[in-house]
């Protein structure tokens, strides 16, 4: 198997396409709603958003639209530690380990939020915690759609890469700044659910990441 893909060059430019795939997903969101993409675009005013659309379908996440956005996720999950990789000690630098990535981040996210759809309707907190759910998929969506760009400039514009660099840390700070302001919302509010808050965070929002990077990073190291 000596013709591996490499990072993107003038002849066999893999990311083009993953690129394009990314844009076709928006265009697709764009024709199921128009309106609903636009008001999530307005990353200023996630007010508006969220109570338009907080009980849509009673939060059902397996709808076209949030099966879209989860996909738009994932990508960019990828493609950004694809990119950054170039800084750790065994950079990824093969089209078939960025696929492996993102299929392997897909299922272990997938599964996460069917375990906790079944955890929480058993034990009857989904009540308390499913909105602040939602609130933080809507962020993580939001996100997404400016990381797929920022990358995008990172591996074909001429721009510096520190400015690259410094957009990435400028939209992981507003992304820290939203789960802040989510989750001590929420405490603040639900003093006495704590203990889903802690479940939530531990279990479903800390865990899956490390089975991420053991199962499917440091495998390749």
């Amino acid at each position: 198997m000596g013709d591996w893909i490499y990072r993107p060059d003038l002849q066999e430019d893999w990311m083009s396409l993953v690129f394009l795939l990314n844009f076709m997903v928006v265009m697709i969101l764009n024709k199921l709603d128009s309106g609903r993409l636009k008001s999530l675009l307005n990353i200023f005013k996630p007010r508006i958003y969220f109570s338009k659309y907080s009980h849509d379908k009673e939060l059902n996440f397996f709808t076209y639209f949030n099966l879209l956005c989860f996909v738009l996720i994932i990508s960019a999950l990828s493609l950004t530690y694809f990119s950054l990789s170039i800084y750790s000690k065994r950079p990824l630098e093969f089209s078939f380990e960025f696929y492996y990535l993102l299929l392997g981040m897909g299922i272990v996210l997938f599964f996460r939020h069917l375990l906790f759809q079944i955890i929480s309707m058993n034990l009857g907190f989904n009540k308390y915690i499913r909105l602040i759910v939602y609130k933080n998929f809507t962020f993580a969506t939001q996100a997404s759609f400016f990381l797929v760009g920022i990358v995008f400039l990172w591996n074909y514009s001429s721009l510096p890469i520190i400015i690259s660099e410094g957009l990435i840390l400028l939209l992981l700070g507003f992304w820290i700044a939203n789960q802040f302001s989510l989750f001590f919302s929420f405490f603040k509010s639900h003093s006495r659910e704590l203990i889903y808050l802690i479940l939530y965070l531990c279990t479903f929002k800390i865990a899956p990441w490390i089975w991420v990077y053991l199962v499917f990073i440091e495998t390749e190291l």
